[in-house]
């Protein structure tokens, strides 16, 4: 990207209680004289800050972890943490997202269940990666006018990132096979997928593959493959772009719109439309939790 890093605050007062972007930055850290203490900052929100190069450290009760491309953090603020530029490291290029500190409720728990810890990897090529810029891009466009559309951006980096947590958190220890077949459903999710395929990519039989993947997942392949597929598009429902039902299907893997809408309200309980005018946190929690 050629575009200048920078950083961008965002103040509303509410009517509601709504979950909130409340800052994010872009930003390049040369200054050995940066450091953050959590033990000594104000404020009433929580920070995911993500490595795209070089290295950094963080300090969270008295443990230290170092942070290189891909490795991300989630602290609350305040909180007992520091983290700064190590002497021994010449830059930290990091994409921060300040959250409202409601977000904690969605994360805290996946966090420390997926990945021991508020410290856990994201793949640069992956989705939520691509989500953190795009909401930084729009909001340094000054696209988020009011609380709405700012609210919006956060429910869906938070959606999509404790659907990231919650992937990391049921892929620990599996089977080789049916880790094989849901990191294939997790990448081709968008893509027509029937049983032989997933068969093919596990190395297994399609019988012993389905008896498997429920025996350790809990569900089928095929209702594996459709929880991912709402999941992905309810993100999509509440991103800032306001995609159509049409694009949303053809995104996640629906055949088409009218399609996509049965299996939503199946699983859910109401239709795409109702899901985007509601959206409150405890439709967002059932979604991403329900079995």
């Amino acid at each position: 990207m050629n575009e200048k890093r920078t950083s961008v605050s965002f103040h509303f007062v509410l009517p509601m209680p709504l979950l909130m972007l409340k800052g994010i930055g872009w930003e390049m850290i040369a200054d050995h004289g940066y450091v953050w203490d959590g033990r000594n900052r104000s404020g009433d929100h929580c920070i995911l800050q993500y490595t795209l190069s070089g290295r950094g450290e963080i300090e969270i009760e008295g443990k230290t972890h170092r942070l290189e491309r891909g490795d991300a953090f989630l602290v609350d603020v305040p909180g007992n943490h520091v983290y700064r530029l190590p002497a021994d490291s010449e830059a930290w290029e990091v994409l921060y997202i300040e959250l409202s500190h409601d977000a904690l409720a969605y994360l805290r728990e996946l966090a420390a269940a997926g990945t021991g810890g508020t410290v856990f990897k994201i793949e640069p090529d992956s989705a939520l990666v691509e989500l953190l810029w795009a909401t930084y891009r729009e909001a340094v466009h000054d696209s988020y006018r009011d609380i709405y559309q700012c609210s919006r951006a956060a429910y869906s980096l938070v959606m999509l990132l404790a659907s990231h947590l919650e992937r990391k958190r049921g892929s620990a220890s599996l089977p080789p096979a049916v880790e094989k077949c849901k990191q294939f459903l997790d990448e081709h999710y968008s893509e027509p997928i029937g049983l032989d395929d997933m068969a093919a990519a596990s190395s297994r039989s399609k019988f012993h593959l389905s008896r498997e993947f429920e025996r350790v997942m809990g569900a089928t392949p095929g209702r594996y493959l459709t929880k991912v597929r709402l999941e992905r598009a309810s993100v999509l429902l509440l991103s800032p772009e306001e995609w159509n039902l049409e694009e949303i299907a053809g995104m996640t893997g629906f055949a088409n719109a009218n399609y996509f809408g049965k299996v939503f309200r199946k699983f859910t309980g109401m239709s795409p439309g109702e899901f985007r005018k509601r959206s409150d946190r405890y439709e967002i929690r059932r979604m991403l939790f329900q079995s």
